[in-house]
């Protein structure tokens, strides 16, 4: 029998705004699995703790599923000693559950024990092992293992240097929705690189991909690509648009090349005052980052 007078459940009052009634019910469901012992419904229950911000809580819901052998607890746990989200920073104990996890088919997890081989967090640099659980993720569709596989064989780190394995891993990636592998993809048919020939279409098209989930350099790209007529017709309103996109996400160059087009009228009215706006900003912001 419920308990309508339960902590959790108050909570969820409480924090009505972020709920609708359906949504206010399904919590109250889950939790009363969750005192039953579903570890699924333990950690829903934690998400739901994380929502609110109270991550002591949520580290006590993913302990209590993690003693029943929920590798997806595990996962969660482990991110939270990584981060230091309601436990004390804990490399070590983020290690160890991370390889749990992913000894037991956890592909995220297998991901990011991969990087903390590859970047010594926890344990020493073992750039073997951690080639051999980014193939692990990999061959389970995690596309920011794929991409790092890419910067592997493209840099040799761990493994003789292979520029077509290095593109056919961002290009995965990329084709996975992954937006740095997008951009990598752009920059590789830009340059014509890893032994692609030069193919500014698809470097357009590669950018555009990654500028719709917001990758700032992607955006500036496509500024950059309009404003000097680079593969297309030079547009300055269109390299306008783009670069006002990077420099709303902060990107200072994006905003001195805005001066600039206003400054010179690239394909718009000449407007100084723009101009002076755009570059004071873009200089008091190189200030505040130095």
């Amino acid at each position: 029998m419920r308990n309508e007078n339960n902590e959790f459940i108050q909570l969820l009052y409480e924090h009505i705004e972020l709920f609708n009634e359906n949504e206010i019910e399904e919590a109250i469901k889950l939790y009363d699995l969750a005192v039953n012992a579903d570890s699924e419904a333990m950690i829903e229950i934690a998400h739901i703790y994380r929502l609110w911000g109270d991550f002591n809580a949520a580290v006590i819901w993913y302990k209590e599923a993690s003693k029943l052998g929920n590798q997806n607890a595990n996962y969660e746990l482990a991110n939270c000693y990584f981060e230091g989200l309601g436990v004390e920073e804990d490399y070590e104990e983020a290690f160890r559950l991370y390889k749990e996890a992913a000894e037991n088919g956890h592909a995220d997890a297998a991901n990011n024990l991969a990087d903390m081989y590859l970047n010594g967090e926890g344990v020493p640099v073992n750039e073997k092992e951690a080639l051999y659980w980014f193939e692990k993720a990999a061959e389970q569709n995690v596309v920011e293992a794929m991409f790092t596989l890419g910067i592997m064989y493209e840099q040799g780190i761990g493994i003789p240097l292979n520029q077509q394995k290095a593109f056919q891993y961002y290009l995965k990636s990329a084709e996975g929705g992954y937006d740095d592998a997008q951009y990598r993809v752009g920059t590789i048919y830009l340059d014509g690189i890893l032994g692609q020939e030069k193919n500014i279409s698809l470097a357009l098209e590669w950018f555009q991909n990654a500028a719709a989930s917001q990758h700032i350099d992607s955006i500036y790209n496509l500024g950059f690509l309009y404003e000097n007529g680079i593969g297309v017709s030079r547009n300055g309103k269109k390299a306008l648009y783009y670069y006002k996109r990077a420099a709303l996400l902060g990107d200072s160059q994006a905003k001195l090349n805005i001066a600039k087009i206003y400054e010179y009228g690239i394909d718009v009215p000449k407007d100084l005052k723009e101009a002076a706006k755009w570059r004071k900003s873009a200089m008091a912001q190189m200030d505040f980052t130095e």
